[in-house]
């Protein structure tokens, strides 16, 4: 059986995956340096552009060479690191898991006032992504994630190994000058491992709490990111979409750049309408590690979209207690959930531990103790209910704050 015709680049394209460090059709190479280690960023800045910028992040044992085709075709500001151990950033001692890698791209983004950020990435960059808009949710407007892994049928290094060599048969083998080069500057061991971490990540476990909206692609014969684990994977977000790039394999970014850019775009416009008209309740997904200040950078945007700023203070003062709460005492993550009301915004904190929070009496000599009573003295109303989250017994906290001024 022929193997089928797929999509290639245009001598163009090709140009311009191998044009850094030099400026090349609006884009040029940013060298800075981020917690120590060197980072390279290929980009574009449009300063008249009002919408959101693009963060494009690869996969694993590339750069941002093989991205170029589809952040050439996007609209306004474009953003394409290379990874920390890929193309010409710096290498770290160890190979980075997924949640470093975006702990180390949120780090980066603070540098540079960068966000809420339309993130497109590719294969393991989407598990990085993933990552991001669970950790820094204030970061990311939403998520394209083309070709996702890893599928959890082939859950192993050696079938992931398998399913790429038999994606290299589809591809275009006018890529192969590329790819070697980026295989040449990340190495085989920093690959090898980087492929370790990603098999154990298991973006099937983290997808359920991602709250940015989501579109999943995947090239028509793409064998690393088959149809069946597309759909699975836009199922288990709570909000997501699925489409296909037609003629592509699992470097759809690199052949078919101008379709992926347009099924971004497309869908950022889907998600622009919705945020028009804000709703009156925002979720925000929290883990044992966010930080109170996350929260409550959320929780300031919220209130501004709501022009509910009167009761900031009172908010923010809640919502820290509450998650610290959540943070300090359970391991197995919850939600921030703001509820809009004409005269209150209720604030409500749901995690993994059963037990109904009870005041105490603070000591005089011992830190600490004082969250409910700040909470109760604070909020008009507050209380809990027992919940459920990620399948297992909890509670919800909640409080209602009530407005100063109101019309």
């Amino acid at each position: 059986m022929p193997r089928p015709r797929t999509a290639r680049m245009s001598p163009a394209q090709r140009r311009l995956t191998r044009a850094a460090p030099v400026a090349a059709d609006g884009f040029v190479s940013i060298l800075t340096t981020v917690d120590g280690l060197r980072l390279h960023i290929r980009q574009r800045i449009d300063p008249a552009e009002q919408a959101p910028a693009w963060l494009l992040l690869h996969g694993l044992a590339v750069s941002h060479r093989y991205l170029m085709p589809t952040a050439a075709a996007l609209p306004g500001s474009v953003y394409v690191p290379d990874l920390p151990g890929f193309g010409f950033s710096g290498d770290p001692a160890e190979a980075l898991t997924a949640e470093q890698h975006a702990d180390f791209v949120a780090a980066w983004m603070d540098e540079v006032h960068l966000g809420p950020i339309l993130v497109l990435a590719n294969s393991f960059g989407c598990q990085i992504a993933v990552e991001l808009a669970i950790r820094r949710p204030d970061l990311v407007a939403a998520l394209i994630l083309v070709g996702p892994t890893v599928d959890p049928s082939a859950p192993t290094s050696g079938a992931q190994i398998r399913r790429w060599a038999n994606d290299l048969l589809r591809e275009d083998p006018r890529q192969a000058t590329m790819i070697l080069a980026d295989l040449r500057d990340a190495g085989v061991r920093r690959i090898l491992r980087t492929l370790k971490h990603a098999v154990a990540h298991h973006i099937e476990h983290r997808l359920p709490v991602v709250a940015a909206p989501i579109r999943v692609l995947r090239g028509q014969y793409d064998p690393i990111a088959p149809a069946e684990w597309v759909t699975r994977a836009a199922a288990l977000a709570p909000a997501a979409d699925t489409a296909e790039i037609p003629g592509a394999a699992h470097n759809a970014v690199t052949t078919a750049g101008a379709l992926v850019a347009a099924q971004a775009v497309a869908f950022a416009a889907a998600v622009g309408r919705l945020a028009e008209s804000p709703s009156d309740d925002r979720r925000m997904p929290l883990t044992h590690t966010t930080s109170a200040a996350q929260a409550r950078r959320m929780v300031e945007q919220v209130l501004h979209d709501w022009n509910m700023t009167d009761q900031t203070d009172d908010v923010l003062l809640v919502t820290t207690e509450l998650v610290e709460n959540l943070t300090r005492h359970t391991d197995g993550g919850g939600e921030l959930h703001l509820q809009r009301r004409p005269d209150a915004v209720v604030v409500e904190v749901t995690d993994t531990d059963p037990r109904p929070p009870t005041p105490r009496t603070p000591s005089p000599v011992v830190p600490g103790g004082r969250g409910l009573l700040i909470v109760a003295a604070t909020a008009r109303r507050w209380g809990n209910r027992p919940a459920r989250w990620a399948g297992r017994a909890g509670k919800i906290v909640w409080a209602e704050i009530a407005r100063r001024n109101h019309d």
